[in-house]
């Protein structure tokens, strides 16, 4: 018998993450179990299969991968606000990251858009796996 294949056509789900981290450092979110803590929308069209694989696959590859993601979402540019109603926008430099890093949260929204191509089998996944973050800490 063949074991079962599942395929993912550039599909998309997406987690919402409200007021969570308290304490936590944006470096120690790679330990979240993201599905206990989002809010997900998987597509309409997937299985429960889907769902399973889709699930493992993220879960794993967050595990794995967070605190890199997390550092290139930083590199890319952040903007701020302030208690006292000033703004910006800034870049930010090697020191400034392993800073934003370490530092304690008081709380943390963020919305994942995960998109998945290729296909799962018993082997594992295979194919291209893209994350894309919006995240907001409070410090």
């Amino acid at each position: 018998m063949t074991p079962p294949r599942v395929t993912f056509n550039d599909e998309e789900l997406t987690l919402t993450l409200t007021g969570v981290g308290a304490g936590w450092t944006f470096e120690q979110l790679g330990h979240l179990s993201l599905f206990d803590e989002a809010q997900v929308h998987f597509p309409t069209s997937w299985s429960e299969f889907h769902i399973k694989i889709a699930t493992q696959v993220v879960q794993s590859t967050w595990r794995l991968r967070s605190t890199t993601y997390l550092e290139q979402s930083l590199q890319a540019g952040i903007a701020y606000s302030l208690a006292d109603g000033g703004s910006g926008q800034m870049s930010a430099d090697t020191e400034l990251i392993q800073h934003l890093m370490r530092r304690p949260l008081v709380g943390m929204d963020g919305v994942f858009s995960v998109k998945l191509n290729g296909e799962a089998s018993a082997h594992g996944f295979t194919g291209d796996f893209y994350i894309g973050l919006g995240i907001r800490g409070h410090f």
